[in-house]
């Protein structure tokens, strides 16, 4: 019987060992159906992390945090991951360069949004908008040669009010963002990534400095989870980035 019970606790122990609490950084805006964690509702964020604590085990808890401090998360506050995270954004520097990331739990698309009626080419934008705390890095030299003026808002709705009437010429937001608010707004598809101007695709990921073990776990859950993400994506309706692809 005693070799019976170690063996069972052998077999049980480990899991129970390794199921653990972590924070998660979050971006501290509605950004809804990608994220929104100042409500409680569901989006695509928190059901993949949900359904990856179910396999798991771990459990996660959201500290949403302001954007004008994004690349200072993992090193100042105390936090177990970044999300969304992407070594683009942050800047090259000792700390930042022992950052971890997880492989893509997302492809998303990176572009200028302008009324579908009107053919803006790079010369027709003159303002830009958008969210605050962003930076639109497509546009960095116009910004910086004030060809362009950077209009930035905390509302992702007045952003998309002020494009529809001309206020600002385009916006750089995520476009299932867009999206889901020009349906609410009663205007679905008034604005589209515009092809003329500088688009890319892009990707989410998770990022650490100290749980290496636990991104080779979630990379594994990804791998092993792909018609998830799928039905993920239909389910928050999130723009294809496939007929964006160079």
């Amino acid at each position: 019987m005693l070799k019976i019970l170690l063996a069972f606790l052998a077999l049980t122990l480990p899991f129970q060992c390794d199921s653990r609490n972590f924070v998660i950084g979050v971006e501290d805006i509605a950004y809804y159906p990608l994220f929104d964690f100042q409500k409680d509702g569901d989006s695509y964020t928190k059901a993949l992390f949900t359904e990856f604590g179910k396999q798991s085990g771990h459990t996660f808890t959201y500290l949403p945090l302001p954007i004008k401090r994004f690349n200072k998360w993992l090193i100042e506050d105390n936090i177990d991951f970044k999300y969304p995270d992407n070594e683009r954004w942050n800047p090259s520097g000792q700390q930042v360069d022992s950052f971890i990331y997880s492989d893509s739990t997302i492809r998303l698309v990176a572009g200028t949004l302008t009324a579908v009626d009107r053919n803006l080419t790079e010369k027709d934008v003159k303002v830009l908008g958008t969210l605050l705390g962003f930076y639109p890095t497509q546009w960095i030299e116009q910004i910086k040669s004030k060809q362009v003026q950077l209009y930035e808002n905390s509302s992702t709705l007045m952003l998309l009010q002020q494009v529809l009437r001309g206020q600002v010429d385009g916006i750089d937001l995520e476009p299932s963002v867009v999206q889901y608010h020009l349906k609410k707004l009663g205007k679905p598809g008034a604005l589209v990534v515009n092809k003329n101007l500088t688009y890319e695709v892009y990707d989410f990921y998770l990022s650490t400095i100290k749980h290496q073990d636990i991104i080779v776990e979630f990379n594994q859950f990804l791998k092993d989870n792909q018609p998830l993400l799928a039905e993920l994506r239909r389910k928050f309706e999130i723009v294809d980035h496939r007929p964006y692809l160079k």
